[in-house]
């Protein structure tokens, strides 16, 4: 098997150059568009192209073009005895019929796929590559359909036909599909952080206190009911020395209520809790006597991790449901290429991500988020800039 890489302008100039180099049996095996060569990757996009030869097969083709009409790959796995009747080899026989029965069939799908492709890019190279740049981010496929829709009508008009177009649609088109979701941006006084194990709930809460307190000079008190975790308490007192705020421990829901009382006169009081396993309904549960304890409003923060598997950030998300929560954080962007799973989330459950973090710095590594950042960063990845966290509510 002979596998080469081809970059141009387009499918039709790749298919040509494939051809050219490898023979019309090589089959296409996949696609994507790449950023141009040159200072950063500013020159125009490129599609890069792998494919592929079977030389044996290819071998095989040469030699049915030289046999007599009416000829089969059959004929080949028997051979004629000297009475002039058939004798196969058994099973192997039987076995490499089948495998060239299979290879034909691979290689019909192939020439499938490969005319779709270039019908595709033939029809409009950019509706292509914005599909790459969707699927790279692994947004659902429904959530992909909805972006991508109508970008043909939009390209045929000639509204998106210069360098960076991919990206500004899809950051315009994201941003109007979670704009509904972030109406309700008022920040409770009062908030809780709840979610799985290990995902950094307490260093996010110290991130969010050292930003209030030492950016903003809000009066900003600490309290928290994970007394389960060893070093749980130790780590979060010595953020709270660090910052020169208070925390008090609370064991039970009353003495929560009396921590409240306490601090009523502080701007922000955050209120850490012990990690729970989302199938554990009664350890999850747990958490909703000290809730019900919290004035309303009160903002209830589900802190999930980025480089988890989406699949386990939805079953979580809907084991904790029971809780209320009405606002997400995801941590961990760092630790991940892709941030599908914010905008997946975002449509599944309907609330906003507020913040994000992306590094263990206090208090540097955490971002604010609203529609359009929400949307730069799935996009941009790692090159878009958020904002520093507000103490008022953040300008969309």
């Amino acid at each position: 098997m002979r596998i080469k890489r081809f970059t141009a302008r387009d499918m039709q100039e790749a298919v040509a150059l494939i051809k050219q180099d490898m023979g019309p049996e090589a089959v296409i095996i996949s696609s994507r568009w790449v950023r141009g060569r040159g200072l950063l990757g500013f020159m125009a996009p490129q599609l890069e192209v792998t494919a592929a030869l079977d030389e044996q097969q290819a071998s095989k083709a040469s030699l049915f073009q030289q046999t007599p009409a009416g000829w089969t790959p059959e004929d080949a796995l028997f051979t004629t005895s000297a009475d002039g009747t058939q004798t196969g080899q058994g099973q192997d026989a039987c076995l490499r019929r089948e495998l060239l029965e299979v290879k034909e069939l691979l290689a019909r799908l192939s020439q499938t796929g490969r005319e779709s492709a270039v019908q595709r890019a033939e029809e409009d190279p950019f509706i292509l590559k914005r599909e790459q740049m969707v699927a790279e981010m692994e947004i659902k496929e429904e959530i992909v359909a909805e972006l991508i829709s109508g970008l043909k009508e939009e390209s045929v008009a000639g509204r998106f036909r210069h360098n960076g177009a991919a990206e500004a649609v899809l950051i315009e088109r994201i941003t109007r599909m979670v704009e509904p979701v972030y109406k309700d941006d008022t920040a409770a006084r009062s908030s809780i952080f709840v979610g799985p194990t290990g995902v950094g709930k307490t260093t996010t809460m110290a991130k969010l206190a050292a930003q209030f307190r030492l950016f903003h000079q809000k009066k900003v008190a600490l309290s928290t009911i994970d007394t389960y975790r060893i070093g749980a308490v130790d780590q979060l007192r010595t953020y709270a020395e660090i910052i020169d705020v208070p925390l008090e421990v609370a064991m039970t829901p009353t003495e929560l209520k009396q921590t409240l009382a306490n601090h009523k006169h502080a701007d922000h009081i955050l209120i850490d809790t012990a990690g729970r396993p989302s199938r554990n309904l009664r350890q999850v549960l747990e958490l909703k006597g000290f809730i019900e304890v919290i004035p309303k409003p009160c903002d209830i923060f589900l802190v999930l991790s980025c480089n988890t598997k989406y699949r386990d950030i939805l079953r979580a998300a809907e084991d904790f449901q029971r809780l209320s929560y009405n606002k997400l954080i995801f941590t961990k962007l760092d630790e991940t290429e892709s941030f599908g799973a914010l905008l997946n989330l975002v449509c599944d459950v309907r609330l906003p991500v507020v913040y994000v973090t992306d590094g263990q710095s206090v208090p540097d590594d955490i971002k604010a988020l609203y529609p359009r950042k929400l949307a730069e960063l799935l996009v941009k990845g790692g090159r878009a800039d958020g904002p520093s966290v507000q103490a008022a509510n953040p300008r969309r």
